[in-house]
């Protein structure tokens, strides 16, 4: 069993986003971007998001270079849970180091976000 963990503070994913407006488009897909943005605050939720993908980094060292943020999507299921989806390279990296059944959890405070990712190596 592999575990990542990744914690940030929301303040600072909203100073980036406001900072550099491209960043959002870099790190998020259309997906992600659509869930978060309609929200009043956006930023808790974009932070959890990018803890996932850091978290995702830290679960395995097949997953520190080669791969985009965007290749990392966190969407919800039919039931409302965060999930975990890998495109592209990431994914391959997945298959290759026989990583699969992620399960991820998000949470927030008032000023932090944290994402803590669990998966199985066969």
């Amino acid at each position: 069993m592999l575990l990542g963990i990744d914690i940030i503070d929301i303040e600072r994913m909203a100073r980036a986003a406001q900072r550099t407006p491209h960043l959002l488009e870099r790190v998020f897909t259309s997906r992600e971007l659509q869930d978060c943005l309609g929200k009043k605050n956006p930023y808790p939720s974009l932070a959890a998001r990018f803890a996932a993908k850091e978290a995702l980094r830290k679960l395995d060292p097949c997953f520190i270079r080669g791969i985009r943020f965007q290749e990392v999507e966190v969407v919800k299921s039919p039931e409302g849970r965060p999930e975990l989806v890998l495109h592209g390279r990431a994914r391959e990296k997945a298959r290759e180091a026989r990583i699969e059944g992620f399960s991820l959890s998000l949470s927030h405070s008032k000023e932090q976000a944290i994402a803590a990712l669990i998966a199985e190596k066969g």
